[in-house]
């Protein structure tokens, strides 16, 4: 899904190239570099959904297939093969406002969102689902009565100690795939010095599972429910997620580098980004207790109430 849209932008590129007359020559150019902006958007832009999201390249493949079409239609000289064009170009629109805004609702395709922001959108867009599953038919309740924001779902309080418990518990879930990864990495021999092809691709392969691996629990991470008083534990929670990614890569790259150097610098890459996710667990436990601590305090006082 990842250089599918890379073939449709070549391809789009060359349609308006080939162009009979300068008109459609110049339809197509603009065309062209809409489409290899939207590829700039998806590639480059780190805090969005398009990236975090699984469905961002189908998203990006529809759209791009729809400027193909238009593209195909002005070029087409019959009128069955222009009708057929703008067909597909409605077909390719209908599908990424289908993936974009009905079955993802939440969906932001906007770089000035942090991390922490996009999580918070990927928990409201969980809670939806978790909705049909309660049998409310998709609609989220909110109290409007007790002032609760649109979180705080289904009656729970948002920042009651079961929403942080439960919180606890699948950080914890989280946090052991983490441990997993690492120790993955650490236990990954090194390359031998006169390691043959075969060897290397194999080896490639193995962390190059590892980094998927990665990459996979890092958008599990994101779109982790959290209530609100542990937005600070969860930023954490969300960086240690992403060393784990970083190290997982350069592992990766770690088995395609020749140059002892350049593996050494890979190897280093990997083992500061291992570091630097314990670091960012202790500060996320410490956050933990820290709410633990001062949620106590406000049961005992409604206990003796």
């Amino acid at each position: 899904m990842m250089v599918l849209p890379l073939g449709i932008t070549f391809t789009a590129i060359l349609q308006s190239a080939a162009a009979y007359t300068r008109t459609q020559k110049l339809i197509g150019v603009l065309l062209s570099i809409v489409i290899v902006a939207m590829d700039c958007v998806f590639y480059f832009a780190k805090n969005t959904y398009i990236t975090y999201n699984c469905d961002g390249g189908l998203l990006l493949t529809f759209a791009s297939l729809f400027f193909l079409g238009i593209i195909y239609a002005i070029r087409s000289e019959d009128r069955a093969t222009k009708t057929g064009n703008i067909f597909l170009s409605v077909f390719m629109l209908a599908g990424f406002l289908g993936i974009a805004y009905w079955d993802r609702p939440t969906f932001i395709p906007v770089a000035e969102y942090t991390p922490y922001e996009l999580a918070m959108q990927n928990a409201q867009y969980q809670d939806y689902i978790k909705s049909f599953e309660n049998g409310e038919g998709g609609k989220i309740l909110y109290d409007k009565k007790k002032s609760k924001s649109p979180n705080q779902v289904s009656g729970k309080d948002e920042n009651s100690p079961e929403r942080l418990k439960e919180y606890t518990a699948s950080a914890e879930t989280v946090i052991g795939r983490m441990r997993d990864i690492m120790t993955s990495i650490d236990e990954f021999e090194p390359l031998a010095a006169n390691i043959s092809e075969s060897e290397r691709e194999a080896r490639s392969s193995q962390a190059l599972a590892i980094n998927n691996s990665a990459t996979a629990l890092n958008k599990k991470v994101m779109g982790l429910y959290h209530p609100h008083s542990a937005a600070e534990a969860h930023s954490e929670l969300i960086q240690a997620s992403e060393n784990v990614r970083l190290a997982a890569y350069s592992l990766y790259n770690y088995t395609l580098q020749e140059n002892p150097e350049d593996q050494l610098k890979q190897y280093k890459q990997a083992r500061n980004q291992i570091a630097q996710m314990n670091a960012a667990l202790s500060r996320f436990w410490n956050d933990i207790e820290n709410l633990k601590s001062n949620n106590q305090p406000q049961q005992n006082v409604e206990n003796e109430n």
